[in-house]
């Protein structure tokens, strides 16, 4: 499957100076690095989030139920 992202540029940049020094590609870089965040999120309970963590979770929820009440208001 191939999914297409949108990266911020510094981040863009970051991510395929790191690819280049790793001698990888970018998609293996990407594949590697979602590997280990969702591999690290399975092994973790919600207790041991930080609260930065948990408020950085709450937005991103809170963002996404804002777009839906958009969506139903169209």
């Amino acid at each position: 499957m191939a999914i297409t992202i949108a990266l911020p540029d510094d981040l863009a940049e970051q991510s395929i100076a790191l690819a280049l020094h790793l001698d990888l590609s970018l998609e293996a870089l990407t594949v590697m690095a979602l590997e280990e965040i969702l591999d690290k999120h399975r092994r973790q309970s919600p207790a041991d989030l930080d609260l930065a963590q948990k408020m950085k979770i709450a937005q991103c929820g809170i963002e996404k139920y804002q777009q839906a009440l958009i969506e139903l208001a169209r």
